[in-house]
């Protein structure tokens, strides 16, 4: 906690304004290792009379939706974890959270780590919280990292919006200086001005290179922790692999029963200092050392480590379509890969986080090939990304997914869906500003002859909107 001590500070201010009901909604920021967790674990150690619940986002290819929010549920209990059970939708979630932690005589902690893997579900949670924060005693504490943020990244956008909230305060980390990097260096043979350089005063990546006790000084902590994991037992290092590619914080249920974990080899791992124990889960201390460990497993091993770690949460009854299509894609099975991605894609979209509803469906495509998916499978597949793609304003984007779809459905057979089909792509074509009604009004030939209903209907309405326009 080197020249930490005003953060710490500005927390138990925020949380004693919380505490009296003006509840706070602190945004900790700071590059990848700057040390927010550790800053946040301090802060629990100090309020130990708080009510605490941690979630995070996991940097997945694609982002769960509401993972933070479900993670807390678990946590919170009561009717939140209810309504995450029954498939609520997000409007129902964001409310049972903000009853679950509205006790005026309790002081509630809600932490969500690593918002910038965020989903869009989960940016709007933490607009809808800090809107709403200002008279509860609540304290939500959120960590992103800083540096690689284009200014076109949502969670730029989130912060400025955030900025606005009355409830809202900023925590920035700034690297260590050159004086604190030399007390952390102390006793070893790492020199503190040469470090300093190298680390350009990161807290982690300072404790990695000195840790290492490697001759030298590695160029990168990604160094430094291959050199601590190799001096782990061969057991121990079939654990921390299996674990780096199964995510952040891994179930010990799901470790075991894909790895064997005895006492003796789980006590190496803790002392490596790579991974901590947090609440049954095995929790790797920074993304920086599992990245480093996830990149350095041969891709055959990860294959197959992908593909255990598949099997038994399919074993285990996992619902989380989006974790069981990750682990799908990278074990290389294209049947489970666009069984789970399509799942994955429409329940993103009943959570409004149409980014990875489109990423979903670009996913399952890409394998749906080699899965031997029939014409109408992909049709589905096409029309979901068009839709997804349009809300996203990706307007060419949405107009050749549907015309794939378009010619799926005739190959097909299915008439009635290729109506509706032309009538989506006339939407499309009219929000591209082709201004014809051809698409419109082969729809209406297509469906005509097969009789009265809604696809019909819809695409009378469509056409007289556009001849009206």
């Amino acid at each position: 906690m080197l020249e930490r001590e005003t953060a710490t500070a500005a927390l138990a201010g925020y949380a004693a304004e919380a505490r009296r009901g003006a509840g706070r909604l602190v945004l900790v920021g700071g590059e990848a290792g700057i040390g927010k967790s550790a800053l946040l674990e301090q802060c629990e150690r100090d309020l130990p009379q708080a009510r605490w619940s941690w979630g995070a986002c996991d940097g997945l290819s694609t982002p769960r939706p509401l993972g933070p929010l479900f993670d807390v549920a678990e946590q919170l209990g009561g009717t939140l974890l209810e309504l995450s059970r029954a498939g609520a939708g997000r409007d129902e979630l964001f409310r049972g959270l903000l009853r679950e932690v509205g006790d005026p005589d309790t002081l509630d902690v809600v932490v969500v780590e690593d918002v910038h893997w965020a989903d869009e579900a989960t940016l709007d949670l933490v607009r809808f919280l800090g809107r709403r924060l200002h008279r509860a005693a609540v304290l939500l504490l959120v960590t992103y990292r800083s540096d690689g943020l284009a200014a076109s990244d949502p969670l730029r956008v989130a912060l400025g919006d955030l900025a606005a909230q009355r409830s809202a305060r900023r925590i920035d980390l700034a690297p260590l200086s050159a004086r604190a990097v030399h007390v952390l260096a102390g006793g070893s043979a790492a020199d503190a001005a040469t470090l300093h350089r190298l680390t350009g005063g990161n807290p982690f990546y300072v404790a990695e290179v000195v840790r290492s006790g490697t001759p030298g000084v590695p160029g990168s902590a990604r160094d430094a922790v291959l050199a601590r994991a190799a001096r782990l037992s061969p057991a121990a290092r079939e654990v921390l692999d299996t674990a780096a590619l199964t995510g952040s914080r891994v179930e010990s249920r799901l470790l075991e029963s894909v790895v064997p974990c005895p006492s003796p080899v789980m006590d190496e791992l803790i002392a490596s200092s790579l991974v901590i124990w947090d609440d049954s889960r095995l929790r790797f201390r920074h993304e920086i050392a599992r990245l480093a460990i996830e990149g350095a497993v041969s891709f055959h091993r990860s294959r197959g480590i992908h593909a255990m770690v598949l099997a038994t949460l399919d074993a285990q009854g996992c619902d989380d379509d989006a974790r069981m299509a990750f682990h799908a894609e990278a074990a290389a099975d294209p049947p489970a890969v666009v069984r789970h991605a399509t799942a994955a894609a429409r329940r993103a979209a009943w959570l409004a986080s149409h980014r990875e509803a489109a990423a979903q469906y670009r996913r399952a495509l890409r394998f749906a090939a080699d899965a031997d998916a029939d014409a109408a499978t992909l049709a589905e597949l096409y029309e979901g990304l068009a839709e997804e793609a349009a809300l996203l304003d990706q307007w060419q984007d949405a107009a050749e997914a549907c015309e794939r779809a378009l010619l799926e459905w005739r190959v097909a057979g299915d008439r009635l869906r290729e109506g509706d089909t032309l009538r989506r792509l006339s939407r499309i074509s009219w929000n591209m500003c082709h201004g014809e009604t051809v698409a419109a009004e082969a729809a209406v030939a297509v469906l005509e002859p097969l009789g009265p209903g809604v696809e019909l209907a819809w695409a009378y309405a469509t056409l007289a909107n556009q001849k009206m326009l």
